[in-house]
């Protein structure tokens, strides 16, 4: 293989691996999301790292600027979908941390109300 075609199949397995990041992304497959996402990576950086020498022909040129563009789709979608999981986890923490305050307001009010009920000391007993 020369240098195109392996560049070229470095891009197919980059737009493999954003179909797979943009479908783990709709089923909230995170853990997945992100494994793929070192591989796609390692993609990236095996890329740049190529040398420059055999240039793509017009019609190579053209076949990567379509992967490419799916692949900046891909993006665009995985994003949005990360955009909408922590706007769910800020909700979620904001949600939790007023839990909290309230726990605590509630725990703060129920001791001044309990010292407050006690009988005093040398009234125990009485009635």
């Amino acid at each position: 293989m020369n240098d195109a075609s392996d560049r070229l199949n470095i891009y197919e397995d980059m737009l493999e691996r954003s179909r797979a990041m943009r479908e783990s992304a709709h089923h909230q497959e995170w853990d997945t999301l992100i494994q793929q996402r070192a591989l796609y990576v390692d993609d990236v950086e095996t890329l740049r790292r190529m040398p420059q020498g055999d240039r793509l022909n017009a019609q190579e040129r053209q076949y990567c600027a379509r992967m490419i563009e799916e692949i900046l789709e891909h993006d665009r979608a995985i994003r949005d979908q990360l955009d909408a999981r922590c706007e769910e986890l800020t909700q979620l923490i904001g949600s939790s941390r007023r839990q909290q305050a309230l726990v605590r307001a509630y725990n703060q009010g129920q001791g001044s109300l309990s010292q407050r009920t006690r009988p005093s000391r040398g009234t125990e007993g009485r009635t």
